[in-house]
């Protein structure tokens, strides 16, 4: 081996010395940063979780109170054809009293209850369904608003 060829080995294998110790200071350099930064995204990794855990809950939410809103407009609807049937009812109830008075004042019939007791009978026994179907209208009402305040407080 000439000297020449000695001092360009040595040359080289120190410049790949030089290399490699810079190589490795940059993989340290890189690693810390690296691990600065993992430090740096927990937290809003976290964040991100709580979040999406928020808006999993909010969209529940959202669809019982939805289904409480349906449910109450239902049973808000329920109601009132329930009251609408009952003044009808209750409408008809007074029609056949004063046909029944009518008759008695103009001595048609000399007998109030007689006159009264037919048509008067089924109209009464009509409009105290139509009453009964009021109050139980009114039970699925609150029932329904009941649930909404819950699914509305969480």
């Amino acid at each position: 081996m000439t000297r020449s060829h000695g001092t360009a080995l040595f040359v080289s294998t120190m410049i790949l010395v030089v290399i490699a110790l810079g190589t490795a200071g940059a993989a340290l350099v890189v690693h810390h940063d690296t691990d600065d930064l993992r430090a740096r995204v927990k937290p809003v990794h976290r964040e991100v979780r709580h979040l999406i855990a928020a808006e999993a809950d909010a969209e529940r939410r959202l669809r019982l109170l939805g289904t409480g809103a349906r449910t109450t407009t239902e049973a808000l609807a329920a109601l009132f054809a329930a009251e609408q049937s009952q003044v009808d009812a209750s409408n008809h109830a007074v029609d056949v009293a004063n046909q029944a008075v009518d008759q008695f004042n103009n001595a048609r019939s000399a007998d109030l209850a007689t006159a009264f007791q037919g048509a008067g009978d089924a109209a009464l026994t009509d409009l105290e369904a139509k009453t009964a179907a009021v109050r139980a209208a009114a039970d699925a009402t609150r029932s329904a608003l009941a649930g909404l305040q819950v699914a509305a407080s969480g």
